[in-house]
């Protein structure tokens, strides 16, 4: 594998109050409710967030008005130990249909004991999206991007178990 691939790869993880099924739902099922609202790609902010739960299921936001922004693919499918999505939002932010020229964002739910799990994220391939991918790897490495959502999604989960 060339150095940038390696060097190109974003790495976060993050522990959850949470048993591993409850984790994978929240995070596949309920991602609207945990998303950064302003982390949008429509004119208009989005209503619900969609992962279809299978192979070559879409990965995409919605808006109040039915509108769909799509984000990328399900490219593996293993509840609730995996899910890896393709990533078609380029440096630019604009949706590529290009398999090509998307990166893929893999998630890996590792239970801790009943009631906690480890959420290991590692965004990859960035180096595919072609010109301006440093400067894409930067923003999503940084805390406003996988940071910050998944903090927010663990902020759910811990809630939701505690409910």
């Amino acid at each position: 594998m060339p150095e940038t691939a390696v060097s190109a790869a974003v790495h976060k993880s993050i522990r959850v109050s949470a048993p591993i099924e409850r984790a994978f739902s929240v995070f596949v099922e309920q991602m609207e409710t945990w998303w950064p609202p302003d982390h949008h790609i429509g004119a208009e902010p989005f209503q619900s967030i969609i992962i279809e739960p299978r192979v070559d299921g879409r990965w995409y936001e919605r808006d109040a008005q039915g509108n769909d922004g799509l984000w990328g693919f399900v490219r593996a499918w293993d509840p609730p130990n995996l899910v890896t999505l393709s990533w078609h939002l380029g440096p630019d932010w604009k949706f590529n249909p290009d398999l090509a020229h998307s990166s893929d964002v893999e998630l890996r739910f590792t239970a801790e004991g009943s009631s906690a799990t480890l959420v290991e994220l590692t965004h990859s391939g960035i180096e595919r999206h072609g010109e301006g991918y440093q400067q894409l790897r930067e923003i999503l490495d940084g805390p406003n991007a996988w940071v910050r959502t998944l903090e927010e999604f663990a902020r759910v989960a811990n809630k939701e178990t505690a409910a």
